[in-house]
Parts: structure tokens; C-alpha cells; sequence
């Protein structure tokens, strides 16, 4: 942050009261308090100078204001000490120095508002014996306020320029874009700009051929474009446009090396006039000018040329735009098409040539490669059997030791019903036979042969029963029909539970014998065929490709994400121990080899043609 003075820079000093006022106030009373307080300074102080110095908001360099006496010169003890407030940001005393033969005392004091330093207030008295600096400080002090009031005033107006001048383009782009033309635009802009400047003819230029031509007049529908005044004001678009700057007539000390022989010529055609010519760019390429004028006895103000630059900086891309989109459909393919070639054979853009050389190369080398041809789908593997464990009988779940993604082996109980009622059925039964084993010897003692028939025959009948309800008793454990995996069937939840007969309790793949279900999409369906080869990479194996086949296909659709799909049957090539029922990839179907454009166009070729049929007559 540079906090210089820098007032040895400054030249000239301000001066009295009312160039102070100029300064940090616009009113005249503001410059009275200047000269108030910097009086009673020197008089109650007995100072021999008071200096204020001003400068941008925190950033400096803080420049030389104003001073009392007006003819005085700041020492190199006052400007030291003005270094060192800026420095320190606080109130400095500096004494002990000589000074034109005198031992002077120079005291600074900072002019802070909302923590950032405006400036700095500055004065140089004569040491005596009963000088007293902390009051001299107080009375510097006494003097900010008005300072500070000055300093608002100026914020104040600044900001209402600002707001002023941005409100103004605001309804001038506004006025310009609401108009879809070009040309009514133009006339509605400058017509504007006369308005609101007070201008007496404002004019606007086009720059073509490193010329300009005067394409609109504000007020007027129609003009000459060959006349005697016309081509003046072309010509000083010309001479503002050449030297790339804003050409002012009157000229002020900025402007005293700008040429301006086409403005004078156009002032010596009339009356005394004031002149503004201002180049408008886009794209940081002159497209055209805008000269302004008006009596000369109104000459235009710093400010009303920082309104007409900040306009124009956003006017002159809005004209081209729409003077370009107005242009007619041939015309802008012929100018495209001519941007094109000067970009390619141009001297300029070497980058690009080289591009495009490459790009051509590229291109008929790629032609001559080839490469295989794939068309891709979804894949996921699936059991090539999937066998049903159902519930025997109707019971209740007792306990379930298998879920899904569990491997199992063939006899592994998956899942037990509650056999209680079998037991104690099956411990009825045997009571049953005991009294029948002991009514067959009974009638075996008493050699009755009828009761002996008949006893045999109940205890075989009883017998029966018992062996039905151990069958029915060991099928409560429900056991894995071979090795594999359990693909659905969660019991553990379901603990007590009824279950009926034939109600599917698990269904098991197994462990070695896999296929593949492609996703072939519609368009991709009269390439794929059967005994195609191909590979296929598994979303939780990323890192292993397996091998494939494809087989059957299917004439049925159907739709996945919105797309119209058929099913292909694959095996694998290649068996591992890695696969699981359910798992998904992206399967590519090797077709045949075809040149690498043919390869990478080969979607967008078959979109184009059926665009084209269904646009055709």
C-alpha cells in the first residue's frame, strides 16, 4: 500500500481558501471554515505554517491541498513529519530542527474516518519555553471535524455522480436494446445522446475499408451521405479513430498533442461549436465513432465525458451485434466462410494452421487404421439353474441358519420347522404300539389265532404311522440340494412364523455353472448374432476380463433406462470361483475391424439417417 505525501511532487500548491474548497468541498462556506481554522491556528499557536494534504482513501499518495500562509513553502521538518503521521497513523511530534535560522516543532496530526486515513493535518511554530504540545495537539484536533464534514460533502456528491451517471446508461442501453434493428437502434442511441447531453446534432459512424461513413443522425430520418458536411464529420471520426483516442474541442492541457485538423475544419465551417468524437470498439477492433456537438459556448465537462466513455464502451459492442445479426442469412455465411479462409491462408494464426494440418494428417492416417468394432451392453451373470427349497409341510419357522449370498454345500441344513407336534405324535404312536406289541402276545399265549391275526395287523399299521412321522419329522430340516449359493430366502427375520406346504422358503444357484444376460440395444441388434465372441468386465471385478460367447438371441424388447432393449444369452468362456449370481458389468461384442473414423462415427451416422428419413418428403 503506498502511503507516500509526496509533497515535493506536487508543483504548485492549491492554494488559498476557495482553491481548498475546490478540493475536498464544492461550497465556499467549506472553504471559509479552511481559512477559519487555519487562522485561528497561526494565531492562537502563534504557527508559522499550516498545511493540509489530501489524497485517495487509504492508498495514497496523500498531495498537497492547501497551506497558510498562501505564500509559504513546506520545510523538510514539516514534510517529515507529514511522512511519519502517514506512517504511523497517528498524531506526531518532530522537534528540535532548524528552520530559516529558527528552532521549529512540527506536529501531525492524522485525518482518520471509519479507521482509513484521508490525510493529514499538519503545523510548524516556533519552539519557546512555554510552549505546550499536548494542548497544540487538542487544537489541531479542534479542526478536524470540519475537515471531515468537507470530506463527507465530496463522498456524498461523488457517489450522486456516479449513481447520475450510471442511471443515464442504464436507460440508454436499455432504450437501444429494446429495439430489435440495427438501424433504429443507432438512431434511437444517438437521438438519446443528444437529449440527454444537450447536443445540437450527434452523429454515428461506421468504420469500413479503413474508412468511415456516417450511417445516422440524431432528429434525422435522412441525410446525404455525399454532402459537403457529412464527409467533415466522417473525417473527424477518421482522425479520432486513427489516433485511437477521444478527440474534445476545445482542446484543454491533456489534449494539447492531439491532432485535430478535420475538427477545426469542421468548427470553421459554422458557427463556433463544442466537438466530442469517440472511437466505439468491440472486441477491441474499432467498429466505428460517435461525434457530439454543441454551441461553444457549452463546452463538454470532465464529467459528461466520463458519461459518453462508460455509454459507448457498452454501446459499440451492442451495435455491432445487432448490425450483425441483421445481415442477411447468405451474407453471414459468406462472411463466416471468409473469416475461415483468412484464419487458414492469413499471415497470421500459425498455431492454427498447424492445427489443421495435423487435424488432416490425423484424419487420413486414422482411415488407414483399423480397428475391432464392438457394440457394448449391460451385463449381468446369472445361475445357469436356479433350485427352489420349499416348506415340506405347514409348521412354523423354528430357526434359519442360511441367507442370501451364503455359499452352502449339498446336505447343509438351511432352514428347521418347530417339530414338536411330530414328536409328540410320533411318542402317541409308540405307546399305541407297545399296547398292540402286548395284545399280539397275549393272544399269542392263549394260542387264539383270530386276536393273533389281528394284532399283527394293527402293530404293521402302527408302524407305519411312526415311520410316515419320522419322514414327515426329517423333512422339517430343509438341506441344500448341492453345492451353490443361496440367491434369495432371508428366514432369520421370520423366526415363528407360519409357512404353508410348497411355499418357497430359498432359491440356490450353483457354484460352477454361470451365463451370461446381455442388454443389447435396438439399434445394436442386427450385429449381434450367435457365436459372436466377446469379453466382459464385472462392476466388482474391475480389474479381470472374462471371456464370452454369445448364443441365443432374443426377439422379444424390453425397456432399461428408457431404452428399448433385446436380451442375448452369453457363456463364459472361462470358469472362476470369483462369480456371483446377480453381479452386473459392461459386455463388448466383438463385430469385425473397420477403419477407426468409421468406428468413432458409427452412432452419429446412424442418427443422421434416420433424422434424415424421417424429414424427408
Amino acid at each position: 500500500m503506498d502511503t507516500r505525501s509526496d509533497l515535493e511532487l506536487t508543483g504548485e500548491p492549491v492554494g488559498g481558501a476557495s482553491d481548498t474548497a475546490h478540493v475536498f468541498a464544492a461550497d465556499a462556506e467549506e472553504g471559509l471554515a479552511w481559512t477559519t481554522w487555519s487562522g485561528h491556528l497561526q494565531e492562537r499557536l502563534g504557527a508559522d505554517v499550516v498545511i493540509l494534504a489530501l489524497g485517495p482513501r487509504d492508498t495514497g499518495p496523500y498531495k498537497l491541498a492547501a497551506r497558510a500562509p498562501n505564500d509559504s513553502e513546506p520545510g523538510e521538518g514539516l514534510v517529515a513529519a507529514v511522512d511519519l503521521t502517514i506512517a504511523q497513523r497517528k498524531p506526531i511530534v518532530k522537534s528540535g530542527y532548524q528552520e530559516r535560522g529558527a528552532t521549529c516543532c512540527a506536529i501531525g496530526v492524522p485525518i482518520l474516518r471509519d479507521g482509513a486515513l484521508y490525510g493529514v493535518v499538519a503545523v510548524q511554530l516556533p519552539v519557546k519555553a512555554d510552549l505546550d504540545l499536548r494542548s497544540v495537539v487538542e487544537d489541531v484536533k479542534w479542526a478536524l471535524p470540519a475537515i471531515e464534514l468537507g470530506l463527507m460533502a465530496r463522498d456524498l456528491r461523488e457517489g450522486a455522480l456516479t449513481q447520475a451517471r450510471a442511471r443515464a446508461a442504464v436507460e440508454l442501453l436499455a432504450d437501444t436494446l429494446d429495439e430489435p434493428r440495427w438501424s433504429v437502434a443507432a438512431s434511437t442511441a444517438i437521438t438519446d445522446f443528444c437529449d440527454r447531453l444537450g447536443c445540437d446534432r450527434v452523429a454515428l459512424g461506421r468504420r469500413r475499408f479503413r474508412r468511415s461513413k456516417v450511417v445516422s443522425l440524431s432528429h434525422s430520418g435522412s441525410f446525404s451521405a455525399s454532402s459537403e458536411l457529412v464527409q467533415r464529420i466522417a473525417d473527424c471520426m477518421d482522425e479520432a479513430i486513427d489516433q485511437g483516442s477521444l478527440i474534445r474541442m476545445p482542446q484543454d492541457g491533456d489534449d494539447s498533442l492531439t491532432l485535430t485538423a478535420a475538427h477545426q475544419e469542421l468548427i470553421w465551417s459554422g458557427a463556433p461549436r463544442a466537438i466530442m468524437t469517440v472511437p466505439l470498439r468491440r472486441s477491441g477492433q474499432v467498429t466505428g465513432a460517435i461525434v457530439l456537438e454543441r454551441g461553444g459556448n457549452s463546452p463538454f465537462r470532465d464529467e459528461e465525458v466520463e458519461l459518453v466513455t462508460a455509454v459507448t464502451g457498452i454501446l459499440g459492442p451492442v451495435l455491432e451485434e445487432k448490425r450483425l445479426n441483421d445481415r442477411a442469412l447468405p451474407i453471414k455465411i459468406a462472411a463466416a466462410i471468409g473469416r475461415g479462409v483468412v484464419a487458414v491462408l492469413g499471415p497470421r494464426k500459425a498455431g492454427l494452421k498447424a492445427a489443421i494440418l495435423l487435424a488432416v494428417a490425423a484424419g487420413v492416417l486414422a482411415w488407414n487404421t483399423t480397428a475391432t468394432f464392438h457394440i457394448t451392453a449391460d451385463a449381468r451373470v446369472e445361475g445357469e439353474i436356479r433350485r427352489v427349497v420349499a416348506s415340506p409341510l405347514d409348521g412354523y419357522v423354528a430357526s434359519a441358519a442360511a441367507i442370501p449370498g451364503d455359499v452352502v454345500a449339498s446336505g447343509d441344513i438351511l432352514a428347521t420347522l418347530d417339530d414338536r407336534d411330530l414328536r409328540l405324535e410320533i411318542a402317541r404312536w409308540n405307546t399305541v404300539r407297545a399296547q398292540r406289541q402286548r395284545e399280539y402276545e397275549t393272544a399269542l399265549a392263549e394260542r387264539d389265532r383270530a386276536a393273533i391275526g389281528i394284532s399283527a395287523t394293527q402293530i404293521s399299521q402302527t408302524e407305519a404311522e411312526i415311520a410316515l412321522l419320522e419322514e414327515r419329522l426329517d423333512r422339517t430340516q430343509m438341506r441344500a440340494p448341492f453345492d451353490g449359493v443361496v440367491l434369495s430366502g432371508d428366514l432369520g427375520q421370520s423366526v415363528g412364523a407360519p409357512v404353508s406346504r410348497g411355499q418357497v422358503l430359498y432359491e440356490i444357484a450353483p457354484l460352477d455353472s454361470y451365463r451370461l444376460i446381455l442388454s443389447v440395444d435396438e439399434r445394436d441388434l442386427a450385429l449381434a448374432t450367435e457365436g459372436l465372441s466377446g469379453e466382459v468386465v464385472l462392476t466388482a471385478l474391475p480389474g479381470q476380463t472374462f471371456g464370452m460367447e454369445t448364443g441365443r438371441v432374443t426377439s422379444v424388447a424390453g425397456v432399461e433406462d428408457g431404452r428399448n432393449v433385446f436380451r442375448v444369452d452369453a457363456q463364459l468362456t472361462e470358469k472362476t470361483e470369483l462369480l456371483r449370481p446377480g453381479m452386473e458389468g459392461i459386455a463388448k461384442i466383438t463385430i469385425d475391424e473397420r477403419p477407426i473414423p468409421a468406428i468413432w462415427t458409427h452412432d452419429i451416422r446412424n442418427w443422421a439417417r434416420m433424422t434424415f428419413w424421417r424429414w424427408i418428403p
